[in-house]
């Protein structure tokens, strides 16, 4: 009797179980994910910023002890160009300098659309095939359970025998 009511158990459970998942599959789980997907990207996105401030405080110090520093910033800064007697400068051509741009561009949203925000077995779950079948396998597990596992005929018949008296 005790096996008996441990198989129930965990037939039960699984069937239960996998119904449960393909009902809360669609709006809980998938919105989970994609907000602990979005809480990493902002705190990476704050860690970014921390550094960069902290860039920024180390850069106006230094042009507060180096008046020479800034000059050199200004020329990259506002795009002007060196002026500097007996020197040539290289110059970089327009076209050139966007298709790079655009690459880095697209490299960089590549990057970040690499990371998928949910787990592959949730999307495969999440189709709607595989949804509906995970819920029926899930209702005839439970079914079964309780036809093949429910109480024994033996006490069945003796509690309907003793009800008749």
């Amino acid at each position: 009797m005790t096996i008996r009511f441990l198989w129930f158990c965990l037939f039960f459970t699984v069937g239960a179980g996998a119904m449960t998942l393909a009902i809360l599959i669609e709006p809980e789980l998938m919105n989970y994910y994609m907000s602990r997907r979005a809480l990493q990207d902002i705190y990476a996105q704050n860690e970014q910023i921390k550094e960069m401030t902290d860039q920024y405080i180390a850069r106006i110090q230094l042009i507060e002890q180096e008046p020479a520093v800034l000059d050199r910033i200004r020329v990259l800064a506002f795009n002007q160009p060196l002026e500097r007697e007996d020197t040539v400068f290289p110059r970089g051509d327009n076209q050139h300098l966007r298709q790079k741009t655009q690459a880095l561009f697209e490299m960089l949203e590549a990057k970040n659309n690499a990371g998928t925000p949910m787990p592959a077995w949730l999307q495969r779950c999440s189709q709607p095939n595989i949804r509906r079948a995970l819920f029926l396998a899930g209702a005839a597990l439970a079914m079964l359970t309780f036809i093949f596992f429910g109480s024994p005929r033996g006490v069945r018949q003796d509690k309907s025998s003793t009800a008749d008296q």
